[in-house]
């Protein structure tokens, strides 16, 4: 998945309040916890599966794609990141350069964890 196709997925993605939780984390900024939900997962072929996250934050939102293979929770990574501020209604969206850079090791294997177990 492309950042332009994610920022598609991400405009015409509809709430799930049922979507699973991937990790939860407390943001210094927003002073709230924050937890990030696994909104897509996707059978890529090959041994490979990915999977889409989606987290609001006071600010906007962000929407992250990842990539692994099927059962190695280590070789899980981040392909793609959009974010958009709450101002425009989430008509913004902007690919990020860096993706993932703020995650730590234990929010990608949850995220790993995540994926394996909904996908289909």
């Amino acid at each position: 998945m492309t950042p332009s196709e994610l920022i598609n997925f991400a405009s015409n993605y509809k709430y799930n309040e049922k979507a699973p939780v991937a990790y939860s984390y407390y943001d210094k900024v927003c002073e709230m916890n924050v937890s990030v939900l696994l909104v897509k997962t996707v059978d890529l072929g090959k041994g490979k599966i990915g999977g889409i996250t989606n987290q609001f934050l006071c600010w906007g939102g962000t929407y992250t794609y990842f990539e692994m293979t099927r059962g190695n929770l280590q070789s899980i990574a981040v392909v793609a990141e959009v974010v958009a501020g709450r101002a425009t209604n989430y008509a913004n969206w902007e690919t990020v350069s860096n993706p993932g850079s703020e995650l730590t090791r234990d929010m990608l294997v949850s995220v790993a964890k995540a994926i394996s177990k909904h996908i289909n």
